[in-house]
């Protein structure tokens, strides 16, 4: 406090972190900075103690000049934040990063500001639960948003139930003029009250499913296909690790592939991550004539199992989407996977997955030189049919 009477009235900005092993502050020394509240501009607390979180909540004066807050806890007993935090005015408030901070009362401090441009959600859980209906309500005043991320902790059960919305869908929708950037983590069931509420000129979304199997997202696919997201996409990469699938489309602007859709399903098996990104691909993705690359990347599989045929029919399923894909590429780790699944298509089958296949690249492959049995029976197959496919080695992509 003395500090501060020395300095004229500046404008204050707060920064304490837990996670850079420096001493911290005492609560003491934070809370006469808090008392200043009509110049602090920005906050930025960072995985702070119990103690200095039960203090930072009962906050209750209104802070008229901040403009960035940025809160993130990492303990088990974070408290919850009451709707009187801040005094629930923030009106030149600009950029909101919460993460795993449960206040189910944001509404009221986000409708006294009409200048927020990120709103930043992460890792909610049930103590800090929002209604879709009540995240409509909040989107429905903040005109100048440009970024939204909503994230919900998958390891919270509860979640899946009271997730779900049991309402129909308004007919009219919220304009969102300014959301070009959208991320969200958690059942479908919510993404989909949410999507069927808003519109916005969105040009990068970014979406991962908690769900076992995605159930079917109609206005989902309805809401992406009032962006611009899906305008002329040129290539799409499906990529796998232990616990998620991913398929990313991109858009070429000059020299540079841009993402512009990323969506990721969480599981546990290879036969599931398979199945729901088939799954996914089928229900999220229109015929794209534009699409002409598709890369399948990192997928490993179980050591202890042998592909059989109801994983190759799982591949057929993920392939089938991709009508206009002319190169493929195949990453070291995937190629034997695929050339089993292909090896099993014979007579005019031949052409039914990838029909429009020109190229098959093999990436990093260095199986003793020679073509795997499975893609050379299917590239003897497509040249019986004329529609011949070639085979060359790439070294592996850098950068997105």
């Amino acid at each position: 406090m003395k500090t501060l009477d020395i300095w004229p009235e500046l404008p204050i900005v707060i920064r304490v972190d837990n996670g850079r092993n420096v001493q911290l502050p005492s609560v003491t020394n934070v809370v006469s900075v808090l008392k200043r509240h009509d110049r602090v501009c920005k906050m930025s607390f960072g995985n702070l103690p119990t103690s200095f979180l039960e203090e930072l909540a009962m906050t209750s004066e209104p802070f008229p000049a901040l403009i960035e807050l940025d809160l993130a806890s990492f303990q088990e007993d974070t408290p919850i934040f009451p709707d009187s935090f801040l005094g629930g005015s923030v009106p030149r408030l600009r950029s909101l990063d919460l993460w795993r901070i449960p206040f189910p009362g944001i509404g009221k401090l986000l409708l006294s500001t009409r200048d927020l441009v990120t709103l930043s959600l992460g890792s909610l859980s049930h103590s800090g639960y929002i209604s879709p209906g009540a995240m409509v309500t909040i989107l429905s005043a903040l005109t100048r948003l440009k970024s939204l991320r909503l994230n919900f902790h998958w390891q919270t059960p509860e979640f899946w139930t009271h997730g779900r919305s049991q309402h129909s869908p308004a007919l009219t929708r919220v304009i969102l003029p300014a959301l070009t950037n959208f991320d969200f983590s958690g059942t479908s069931e919510y993404l989909e009250y949410i999507v069927s509420r808003i519109d916005a000129p969105l040009d990068c979304i970014s979406v991962t499913f908690f769900n076992k199997l995605v159930s079917d997202i109609p206005l989902l696919r309805d809401f992406i296909g009032r962006t611009e997201i899906l305008k002329a996409p040129h290539r799409a990469d499906i990529s796998f690790s232990a616990l998620c699938a991913n398929i990313s489309l991109f858009q070429r602007k000059g020299d540079v592939d841009i993402k512009v859709l990323n969506s990721k399903t969480l599981w546990y098996t290879s036969d599931s991550l398979l199945l729901s990104l088939a799954r996914a691909c089928s229900l999220l993705l229109p015929p794209l004539p534009s699409l002409e690359h598709l890369g399948v990347y990192d997928f490993r599989p179980l050591p202890s199992r042998r592909q059989d045929e109801v994983q190759n029919t799982q591949w057929m399923e993920l392939l089938r989407p991709f009508i206009t894909v002319k190169d493929l590429v195949l990453d070291e780790l995937v190629v034997f996977p695929v050339a089993s699944a292909l090896q099993g298509l014979v007579g005019e089958r031949v052409t039914e997955i990838l029909p429009a296949l020109q190229n098959i690249f093999l990436v990093d492959f260095q199986s003793s030189g020679q073509v795997p049995e499975g893609i050379a029976k299917f590239i003897a197959a497509r040249e019986l049919y004329g529609h011949p496919v070639s085979v060359s080695r790439q070294a592996r992509r850098q950068g997105p």
